[in-house]
């Protein structure tokens, strides 16, 4: 612990100032009744502390009595960071009138400048006082543990000459707030052998740990510990072990415990309010709602985050309304919600709506909520206005910058996102990782393996994400790029973590290398539900659907409870084999689960029964929908248009709510097939009059269009367009662009292929990037 200079020398001077300057006693104006000088404490009280220490040095310098009360009074207003100076004028005062060695007035300053986040003045102020109580070790291990210096706080706990039970809870606390928890459970076992009794504080903060860790194993132990010394229907207690069931996903434990308490707080409906979100039961979660007695803005908050996050947008954006009807002011994270809400529906109005709100509500300046902000309007394609509230915010996170960066790529423009980029003169690791991210959005993934070779120059390593983004283009690159970077990612220690290990995982398999994948799967030590979708999903990609179904089951028998995704990927396989009959017993298992009304297995169902033929079971699927998305319309509209019944397929693109690019896709892709070449032009006019940008896959089956029908003034206008978004650099696009020239025999007239199209009339390299309205004629 370092000297603390700077206070000394406050203290010094403040003590030369009033010895020396008798005379200058500051006058205190009147308060109260006229006539009668206000007391000390009156002062403070008021929050008047500048004028209360002046009172305090007149007393001295009059020759009043000065009692340890009147220190006390103010120093206890003064315990947050906005008064340090009135508390250090306050304790140099002490020093003068020999008060600094009162073990008493000692706590109270040692606690102040705690709360004041001056450490160090706490620190000093605690080695100054001669017989320390153990509250006074209390106090300051509470300050160092409350801003996260757990060392610190370890060392003076260690330190302790006899530790009470405050002492111990405050070290499992610090542990389960601050990481890592299993320190917080191992400080609890050691307390359990002392003579220390547990309390609901300790034994709160240890099943939180157990939640954090999702120790079920543990978190059962501590239950049955609770209840053996009379503390599982505490209050605290019993919501700990709501919390700690919910994440362990062990929903009926959670609400057994809920039923079984005799007392609830508000805070405890809460707790299991958020086990339903976390746990993906959301219509209960919405029943729950409505039965609780009383509602705060974190229930309200709770749920609508729980909509949004299961993209039910529209829901959460009307729940977020109500809050405010029903007279609550909306917090942080109401707002970054429903502003998640907006994005998923891609509504502009809505969204800047609730910016006003934001402004209003004087969240503007919040970091979370204007990184939100941003990210909206990044992700609706307003990048000029993202930019705006980037530059009217005081604190730009390199989060916000980095969605900026990740946006601008995802928007065709690569250049914008690179200027951001080189703006910045120290480029932290989520900077660089927005930047590879959007050349593999892009795929161009030869210029995200420079970028990172750039990175690696700077002297960073990269860390889970940064592999993640660059394992998407191993099957394009090749392996050799891909053992490169399994090489890099076992030098680094990251091999274990779940998000690479599944990355690997859908590396190999995409390069259909499932033995490896197999490999780096038996390689996780414990591999949780995403691991286990990735090598479902694998052996899906490898054709060995046979081989995912059985995955699948063995899943099932170790007990590991699937979510939406499993079951989509495991009826996608289901679908592969036309295998009707598993299907609908992964059906019945997805009813049983509550998850038959979700729109991403609802939609995997519907794609099943109609692989099979069987659209009458594929559109109940979809009528059993509950909260229907673009997705669940795209999978319906795909079943139809490859049963061939177009009509109806027309028919419900016409009626569909939004369009994304997959749907767009889904029809052009459909009139390609069955050899609608000038229909597959118009759609691709009317997608580009929607405003929505075609990615790689639209311009992929547009060219192989204008190849297949020979409509080549057309692919010239689709060139100009693929230019513009940067789309001319992928390898897949690029490729097609080339069949499409060879086709109509005018490769050996030069093309280039990156600067424009050719007038082939007059044989002049036009420089317009400007696509004409497609007609439609040759």
């Amino acid at each position: 612990m370092r000297a603390p200079t700077q206070h000394s020398t406050t203290i010094a001077r403040l003590f030369s100032t009033h010895r020396n300057s008798p005379s200058h006693a500051p006058k205190i104006q009147s308060f109260g009744s006229p006539g009668r000088s206000p007391s000390i404490k009156t002062l403070a009280s008021a929050g008047r502390l500048r004028d209360a220490v002046r009172l305090l040095i007149l007393r001295r310098h009059l020759g009043l009595p000065v009692h340890p009360d009147y220190f006390v009074a103010i120093i206890k207003p003064c315990a947050s960071p906005g008064t340090l100076m009135e508390g250090r004028q306050l304790h140099a005062h002490m020093v003068i009138s020999g008060f600094n060695q009162d073990p008493f007035i000692c706590n109270h300053l040692i606690n102040m400048y705690c709360k004041c986040g001056s450490l160090d003045d706490a620190h000093w102020v605690f080695r100054g006082v001669g017989k320390k109580k153990s509250h006074s070790w209390n106090i300051l291990i509470a300050g160092f543990c409350r801003f996260g210096f757990l060392s610190e706080a370890q060392q003076l706990f260690d330190e302790m000459p006899k530790r009470v039970a405050a002492s111990w809870n405050t070290m499992i606390s610090g542990y389960d707030r601050w990481g890592p928890c299993e320190e917080a459970l191992e400080i609890f076992v050691r307390m359990r052998r002392t003579d220390c009794n547990v309390d609901h504080f300790g034994l709160s903060s240890a099943i939180s740990a157990c939640s954090n860790l999702r120790f079920l194993g543990n978190g059962r132990g501590l239950h049955a510990c609770s209840a053996k010394i009379g503390l599982d229907s505490h209050v605290q207690v019993g919501s700990a072990l709501i919390g700690l069931y919910a994440k362990c996903v062990e929903l009926k434990d959670a609400r057994s415990v809920f039923d079984e308490m005799g007392a609830r707080e508000l805070f405890t409906w809460n707790s299991m309010l958020a086990g339903y979100v976390q746990c993906s039961k959301i219509d209960e979660a919405l029943l729950f709602f409505k039965e609780m007695p009383e509602r705060d803005v974190v229930s309200w908050t709770t749920v609508v985050a729980g909509l949004a996050q299961h993209e039910r947008n529209e829901e959460a954006i009307g729940l977020f309304h109500k809050t405010r009807e029903v007279g609550l002011m909306p917090d942080q994270i109401s707002f970054v919600s429903v502003l998640n809400a907006c994005v998923g529906v891609l509504d502009f109005e809505e969204g800047f709506k609730i910016h006003g709100q934001i402004m209003k509500s004087g969240f503007g300046t919040d970091v979370n909520v204007g990184s939100a902000t941003a990210a909206f309007y990044a992700k609706c394609g307003c990048m000029n206005d993202a930019k705006r509230v980037t530059d009217g915010m005081p604190l730009v996170d390199d989060f916000s910058w980095s969605v900026l960066i990740a946006e601008y790529a995802k928007h065709g423009q690569i250049d914008s996102a690179h200027e951001l980029f080189q703006s910045f003169e120290v480029r932290s690791i989520p900077l660089w990782n927005a930047l590879i991210g959007g050349y593999s959005e892009l795929g161009l993934h030869e210029k995200a393996f420079e970028t990172f070779e750039e990175m690696q120059m700077d002297g960073k390593r990269g860390d889970e994400f940064t592999f993640g983004s660059l394992l998407m283009g191993v099957d394009l690159l090749g392996m050799k790029y891909g053992e490169q970077l399994h090489s890099q990612i076992i030098k680094i220690g990251i091999d274990f973590s779940v998000f690479v290990g599944s990355g690997l995982i859908d590396m190999y398999s995409s390069c259909l290398e499932c033995e490896a994948a197999v490999r780096v799967f038996n390689s996780i030590r414990q591999p949780n539900l995403v691991s286990w979708n990735s090598m479902i999903s694998g052996y899906g990609l490898n054709n060995l659907d046979k081989g995912a179904i059985l995955t699948f089951r063995l899943m099932m028998a170790l007990g590991v409870i699937p979510d939406n995704i499993t079951l989509s990927l495991v009826l996608d396989s289901c679908s592969s084999l036309l295998a009707l009959y598993e299907g609908t017993q992964f059906h019945a298992l997805a009813r049983k689960l509550g998850f038959d009304s979700d729109v991403v297995v609802g939609s995997a169902l519907i794609d099943m029964y109609s692989k099979c033929e069987n659209m009458d079971c594929a559109a109940q699927a979809f009528s059993d929908i509950h909260g229907h998305t673009v997705v669940s319309w795209t999978s319906l509209i795909g079943g139809y248009i490859r049963c061939g019944m177009w009509a109806t397929a027309k028919k419900l693109f016409e009626i569909m709510p939004e369009r994304n690019v997959v749907s767009w896709n889904t029809m052009l892709s459909g009139y390609a097939k069955y050899g609608f070449g000038l229909e597959a032009l118009n759609l691709y006019h009317q997608m580009n009059k929607s405003g929505l940008l075609p990615d790689q896959v639209t311009f992929f089956t547009v060219l192989s269009v204008c190849s297949n029908f020979l409509l080549g003034e057309n692919g010239k206008q689709v060139h100009a367009q693929i230019f513009k978004t940067g789309y001319h650099m992928n390898a897949r696009v690029s490729s097609a662009l080339t069949v499409m020239y060879q086709k109509l025999g005018k490769l050996a007239d030069g093309v280039d292929l990156c600067s424009g199209f050719i007038d082939f009339k007059h044989g002049n390299v036009l420089d317009r990037t400007e696509p004409d309205a497609i007609s439609g004629n040759n």
